[in-house]
């Protein structure tokens, strides 16, 4: 549900793996896909999908399995909304998006207990309508979910199968949404402030320290929200940043750049409202959020 960059790739990649995929899309990328097929550009190994099942209403589909939930945020209402026809009492949604908000938000649509979180480390973008390019930098999901469930050890022995996927399931200990979540708002926080990829925002000392100052705190929020993470995170996340390629730009970063809407107000925009609600100071956050809210809504 959502076949951009993301859900195309994940898509793509099972269906190559003789899975059963259908593609919700809309605009020139389902254009695309009815017309050429899917394309995948990966040093992983590229695929190519000349009929891909594509189509803009989840009613032609009926109910599946498993849903895999990449809209941005900001359509997640209307896409749960929509989603509803292909959600059955024994359909999973595993949701990828960004942010610690997705599951509470699709709760109001379908049980809960058939949410699953996810987080996906991946660098795969549309290169033009019914292109994927992927990176071949780290490409990792992680699940929640109970061990025993034979739902998600199929779908994560799905994933597992097939060539450019990795799948594994979170260990309960670790709330790995708040992990991601510490990286990732600083990561699209400062190349998108910046305009600048990640290497050259760990080149400068200022800027450097600007990064450092966005993991700690996001970091100090989870510390005073009782969330499950190490006392070690932010430097973990921190030194990590720092080994990604050099030219890399979150999401956010490309949105912006292209005049796109942007995730703002479920990242830095959230780390902002969290800090005014527990009484705990983020200017580095803030600066974000203030100098892009111009922004947030693209053209």
């Amino acid at each position: 549900m959502g076949a951009g960059g993301i859900g195309a790739y994940t898509g793509g990649r099972l269906a190559s793996a003789g899975e059963d995929v259908v593609f919700i899309a809309r605009g020139a990328q389902l254009a695309a896909l009815r017309e050429r097929g899917l394309t995948i550009q990966s040093p992983r190994g590229d695929v190519n999908i000349p009929h891909a099942f594509a189509t803009s209403d989840p009613a032609d589909v009926g109910v599946v399995d498993l849903v895999i939930f990449t809209v941005k945020l900001w359509d997640t209402e209307e896409a749960a909304g929509a989603m509803l026809p292909m959600v059955g009492p024994k359909t999973l949604v595993v949701t990828f998006q960004n942010g610690i908000d997705s599951a509470d938000m699709l709760s109001r649509y379908i049980h809960r207990e058939q949410v699953v979180r996810g987080a996906y480390y991946i660098s795969a973008h549309l290169a033009s309508p019914g292109v994927v390019e992927d990176t071949g930098a780290e490409n990792r999901m992680v699940i929640d979910g109970l061990q025993e469930d034979e739902r998600l050890l199929l779908f994560k022995a799905s994933c597992n199968a097939a060539i450019g996927l990795g799948c594994e399931i979170a260990s309960p200990e670790l709330d790995f949404i708040w992990q991601k979540f510490v990286g990732l708002t600083a990561f699209s926080g400062s190349t998108a402030l910046l305009r600048k990829p990640i290497g050259v925002v760990c080149g400068h000392p200022i800027t450097r320290s600007f990064l450092h100052d966005l993991v700690t705190e996001t970091a100090a929020l989870a510390v005073a929200k009782g969330v499950g993470l190490p006392a070690t995170i932010a430097e973990t996340v921190f030194v990590n940043l720092t080994k990604l390629a050099p030219g890399a730009y979150a999401s956010m970063a490309v949105d912006l750049m292209q005049s796109r809407r942007l995730e703002l107000p479920w990242l830095s925009g959230r780390v902002h409202q969290l800090g005014e609600e527990l009484g705990i100071p983020t200017p580095a956050h803030t600066a974000v959020y203030r100098g892009l809210v111009l922004h947030e809504m693209g053209q």
